[in-house]
């Protein structure tokens, strides 16, 4: 579905660093790929590239088989609408001055969503989220309600892919699980494809089909344990 073939990245500082070694990555649809890394491996970066907010240096990203030219705004405006983005923190995709409900639905104005308002209130009940939140201002809310409605947000046009990035590192236990009970059973209805980047091994392990290591700036395969290079 989403592919990233033989992707480099470096930067230039002092001194070159490769961040990316000719990284391949494919995400299918109805399963989840975890993605896993020490502080600074470049798991955002990989997240970056893939999600065409910055460019490769080489390699092409790809999706449904086809390259994604990053100069055609109406193909772009469709990948962005299919490929859809949940950072850690999700408070930052929402507008500190606007109601919550504004800043969800300005998902639907941008892209253009059909019966937005009957999509939503269904995805309230999906996430378990109360109408009442709408109304209410970003601080006036817990962490677990913004992320609940950042990921309304999110799947309000109608996504093939989200990139979870650390999406639940920052709540407490009870919450991140419930959160994470909550995109598998949207996953089981939708057949949502997941790349789920964590730094907890234990969360990935449960959450994930496949596991991949990004080292060194190329990716291991440890789904069974080992390292096998990809």
């Amino acid at each position: 579905m989403l592919e990233m073939r033989e992707i480099t990245k470096a930067y230039q500082g002092r001194q070159k660093v490769e961040v990316l070694d000719g990284v391949s990555l494919q995400l299918e649809k109805g399963k989840t790929l975890g993605l896993m890394g020490a502080s600074g491996s470049g798991k955002s970066t990989l997240a970056r590239i893939l999600l065409m907010m910055e460019p490769a240096d080489s390699g092409e990203i790809c999706f449904h088989g086809q390259p994604v030219n990053g100069k055609d705004r109406r193909l772009m405006k469709q990948f962005r609408r299919r490929v859809q983005y949940i950072s850690q923190h999700p408070e930052s995709f929402l507008d500190p001055n606007w109601k919550i409900g504004r800043s969800v639905m300005e998902a639907a104005k941008v892209y253009g969503c059909r019966e937005a308002d009957q999509k939503l209130k269904k995805l309230l009940t999906q996430v378990k989220l109360g109408r009442a939140v709408l109304d209410r201002y970003p601080h006036q809310v817990s962490g677990g309600e913004i992320q609940r409605a950042a990921l309304c947000r999110a799947l309000l046009p109608g996504p093939e892919v989200l990139i979870l990035d650390e999406a639940t590192s920052m709540l407490d236990v009870s919450v991140q699980a419930q959160i994470l009970n909550i995109l598998k059973e949207i996953q089981e209805r939708e057949g949502i494809a997941y790349l789920f980047i964590s730094h907890d091994r234990e969360v990935v392990s449960w959450f994930t089909d496949e596991k991949r290591e990004l080292k060194g700036g190329r990716i291991y395969d440890i789904s069974g344990g080992a390292g096998e290079n990809r």
